[in-house]
């Protein structure tokens, strides 16, 4: 079977990679007389592989059009099978048909949004942040303190001056922080972007700081302050209900489309992950975001049941 590019992607177990390919050929040709005792042949050499594929097969109820696994492992609590396969890596799931389970939510976040949703807060101090889709955080407005911690997704702040009470936003390893003035910041995969908009605003990460005057973004990852650039003037377009990606990679939009849409997409293959896309559309409508990219790019979108959806290259 022909290799793809999932493994190359964070966070997918080498083991469920190979299982979700096999599941697509078999999915997609399942009269193939020749992929079967392929198939038969990686599921014996390895329990561990059976157990994947027994996770896939048992999560979509794909057990009526694929190869049965009479020696799989036996039936397991539904809850139990969602919990392995998101640990590895693979998937947003739907539970019971009441609406997607955003499993790995964090409980304790005191303002948050759900996919597809935006918000706003209105904070003790008179400051005020707007929440994009799926965002959460955690605030402390106690005396002399003005703290958030973003959790997860990305929000813009605009800040009440108060010169004795700096007005801080951690994310991963680093933080921002202004006395007054607006930002944004967006939690990204190994850390965070801070968009300055406002009188600038100083991030910290990895023992170091820097300055992003309004117009510049400044990132961070797991080792630090990353280069300054200029800011894409389409990047706070949630904030007016639109999207707009403009000359992007095709996997960096998908991901985007995924945290509006509460869906999880895989692009497998690694080159196609990298051609650059425009896509301008209405929050609302990203849904859509997926069919609009195909008919620009040469890409083919397989949905497996409600929860995996995987774009190959035609």
């Amino acid at each position: 079977m022909k290799k793809s590019g999932i493994e190359a992607q964070d966070g997918i177990d080498p083991i469920m990679a190979a299982a979700t390919r096999w599941f697509v050929a078999l999915h997609e040709a399942p009269g193939d007389a020749d992929l079967k005792p392929a198939f038969e042949a990686w599921r014996a050499a390895e329990p561990r592989h059976a157990s994947a594929y027994a996770r896939l097969q048992r999560l979509w109820g794909a057990a009526g059009h694929l190869p049965s696994l009479q020696q799989a492992q036996p039936a397991m609590e539904r809850r139990a099978v969602l919990r392995g396969v998101i640990g590895a890596g693979v998937g947003v799931v739907a539970v019971g048909g009441a609406g997607r389970l955003l499993l790995g939510q964090h409980p304790f976040a005191d303002h948050r949004t759900r996919p597809g949703e935006r918000g706003s807060v209105v904070f003790a101090d008179g400051s005020r942040a707007e929440l994009s889709t799926a965002t959460a955080l955690r605030t402390d407005f106690s005396a002399g303190r003005r703290w958030i911690r973003l959790l997860a997704g990305e929000a813009w702040f605009q800040v009440a001056p108060d010169p004795a009470r700096p007005f801080v936003v951690e994310a991963g390893r680093g933080s921002a922080t202004a006395q007054a003035g607006s930002f944004a910041v967006a939690v990204m995969r190994e850390g965070a972007e801070v968009l300055a908009t406002e009188q600038g605003v100083r991030v910290a990460a990895g023992g170091v700081e820097a300055w992003a005057a309004a117009g510049q973004v400044q990132a961070y990852d797991r080792r630090g302050l990353l280069s300054m650039r200029d800011a894409d003037p389409s990047a706070l377009a949630w904030r007016e209900g639109r999207l707009a990606f403009v000359d992007r990679p095709l996997g960096e939009v998908v991901a985007a489309l995924d945290r509006w849409t509460g869906e999880r997409t895989v692009v497998i293959d690694p080159l196609l992950a990298e051609r650059r896309v425009t896509l301008t559309l209405a929050t609302r409508n990203a849904g859509e975001g997926l069919a609009r990219l195909a008919e620009v790019a040469p890409m083919r979108v397989t949905r497996l049941g409600d929860v995996l959806t995987l774009v190959r290259k035609i």
